[in-house]
């Protein structure tokens, strides 16, 4: 199998790709468990979400 550039191009496009994707998913199902509370806050994620709150409040 010859590598040429466009093939190359296509990989490390592919590759980046997925990796976006498996990023976006993970963030995403973190970010759904700790709305349903299955996993406790951290302080600074407390924190930022009662500021999210009471941005909506007032």
């Amino acid at each position: 199998m010859e590598w040429n550039s466009a093939t190359a191009s296509l990989l490390v496009t592919g590759t980046l790709f997925a990796a976006l994707q498996l990023w976006l998913i993970r963030s995403l199902v973190r970010r759904n468990r700790r709305r349903r509370g299955a996993e406790p806050l951290s302080q600074q994620d407390f924190r930022q979400e009662l500021e999210r709150i009471f941005r909506k409040t007032t």
